[in-house]
Order: C-alpha cells, then sequence, then structure tokens
C-alpha cells in the first residue's frame, strides 16, 4: 500500500496524460523495463527514474531481495554502473533505518566539532548568513519581504547543492523547496498577512502592539524557514539526493522547531542586519 502510495504521489507530480498511459501499460504488462528505460535519452530523465525507483522501493521499509533484483535490472537498462547502484541502495536502505547515522540533524555544527569538513563549515556560515539576512528583511519597509525572502533562499539553495557538485536551475530548487512542504505561493500570503496582523496590533496596543506582532509573527518565522530550508539542503546534496520525500519532509520539520529555539542567540544580528541593509542595494544584487 506504501509503495502504491508513493507511485501515485509521483505520477500526480508529474501531471501528464503521457505518465498515466504509462502506469497503465505497465499494470497490463504491456511494456517492459527495458522499453522505457530506453525512452529517456537525457542523464536528467535517468537519474530522476533511478531516484524514484528507489524512493518507492524504500517506501515501506528497506528493500527486499525482491526489489534488490528489480534495482539491479533497472540499473543495468538505465547504464548505471552496478558498484554506483549498489552503493545507492545501501546508503538509501542505511537512510531509512535511520537517516540521522548518516545525515545529522546540523551536518556542519554537529560534524565540525569532531571532523572539521571545510565545505561543510562552508555551509553552515551561508545557512547562518542567509537565515539572519531573511529575517532582518522582515524589518525592512512594507513590500520587501515578498520581492526578496525567496529569492534568497533559492540563492541559497543553489550556493550548497554547487558546493557539492550539482548544478541546479532555479526551477529544480522550486521542486525540491516545494518538496518539503514550503509553497512560494504561502510564504507570500503568510508575508502578506503577517503585515496585516501587524496593523491590526497597532490599532489595538499602538505602536508598541504593531512591533511586538510583527516581531513574533515576522523575523522569527522566516529565520526558521530559511535556516531549516538550508540545513536539509545540505544534508540532501551532501547524501547524494537520497533522502526520500518522508525523510526530507521529516527533517524539515525538526529543523524549524530547532531553528525557533537558536532564533534568541541572533535576534541582535537580525536587528542590527536590518538596520544596516540598502533595500534598494539588495534587490538590485539579487537581479544579477
Amino acid at each position: 500500500d506504501a509503495e502504491r502510495t508513493k507511485v501515485r504521489e509521483l505520477m500526480n507530480s508529474l501531471g501528464t496524460p503521457a505518465a498515466a498511459d504509462t502506469l497503465r501499460r505497465v499494470v497490463f504488462k504491456e511494456t517492459s523495463l527495458e522499453a522505457e528505460s530506453a525512452k529517456l535519452d537525457s542523464p536528467q530523465l535517468r537519474t530522476l527514474a533511478w531516484e524514484s525507483a528507489i524512493d518507492i522501493c524504500e517506501s515501506d521499509g528497506a528493500t527486499s531481495p525482491t526489489e534488490q533484483a528489480f534495482l539491479t535490472q533497472l540499473a543495468h537498462c538505465l547504464g548505471r554502473p552496478a558498484d554506483q547502484a549498489r552503493a545507492d541502495i545501501a546508503q538509501a536502505d542505511a537512510l531509512r533505518s535511520d537517516p540521522t547515522s548518516i545525515v545529522p540533524p546540523l551536518p556542519a555544527a554537529t560534524l565540525a566539532a569532531t571532523a572539521p569538513d571545510p565545505k561543510a563549515q562552508a555551509v553552515e556560515a551561508d545557512i547562518q548568513k542567509y537565515a539572519i539576512l531573511t529575517a532582518a528583511i522582515e524589518l525592512l519597509p512594507q513590500g520587501m519581504a515578498t520581492m526578496a525572502i525567496i529569492p534568497l533562499q533559492i540563492k541559497l539553495v543553489h550556493g550548497i547543492g554547487a558546493t557539492y557538485g550539482y548544478g541546479l536551475s532555479s526551477d529544480s530548487i522550486k521542486e525540491f523547496i516545494a518538496t518539503l512542504g514550503v509553497g512560494f505561493t504561502g510564504q507570500v500570503v503568510e508575508q502578506y498577512a503577517r503585515k496585516f496582523l501587524g496593523s491590526i496590533g497597532g490599532m489595538i496596543l499602538g505602536g508598541l502592539g504593531k512591533t511586538a506582532t510583527n516581531w513574533a509573527t515576522g523575523p522569527a518565522m522566516t529565520f526558521a524557514t530559511t535556516w531549516a530550508i538550508g540545513s536539509v539542503a545540505a544534508a540532501y546534496y551532501k547524501a547524494g539526493r537520497t533522502l526520500s520525500t518522508t525523510d526530507l519532509k521529516a527533517l524539515f520539520g525538526t529543523q524549524v522547531e530547532h531553528a525557533q529555539k537558536l532564533f534568541g542567540q541572533y535576534e541582535s544580528q537580525v536587528r542590527q542586519t536590518a538596520a544596516s541593509t540598502n533595500a534598494a542595494g539588495l534587490l538590485a544584487s539579487l537581479r544579477r
């Protein structure tokens, strides 16, 4: 049942008649693994097929012998080296049984103390920088948050992917962030809602109420969201993009909670950044 649900999710995410037709032909045994694999004419499509297949097989637990045999056959059809395929399956099984055994909740923070990793340290610094900056933008003039926060989050993920050897397009980054359950439209609506709540608070309690409402609902939540997006992206790309959708969402939720608790440590930096950030200059830099 879990695997059937995963297949339906993938078909729905593709959202094309061809996807539904392929599924029908598979169910009625009107095609073969070799025939379908031959239609994938780019490395990106073959990689997507391989990762999706592992995701489905792992959706109800570690892969069974039958599933491993299927994945071995698929790897051959896709031209994936056998040793690499075995490593991918073994890593996916390990991540399924205990995601934190391979990917710590905070990749750089936990590893730096015992085994310094230049890449992880650079990524951690970027996550902290972007979390502070996006939180600070919430305190800038109305409309600034809507225009700048989402591009900054995309830029953060792009940089993390590049650090671990992945060239990411804007669309692929948006899809990755949406997988976490963070909708771009929802973020924009929430930002406008926070402005509205701040106005209501101001009318009821005066300026103090407006400031308190904005501070509680704006910078803290944006800081946590950006921090979590960066942390999950670091885990995902460092692990070779083997984390399943379920694992990504679970890790994102954990990181949001963790970052909300961290926010107090960075509050003064957020205020200082807001005071020194030039809105026009920031928007111009994001367009480059």
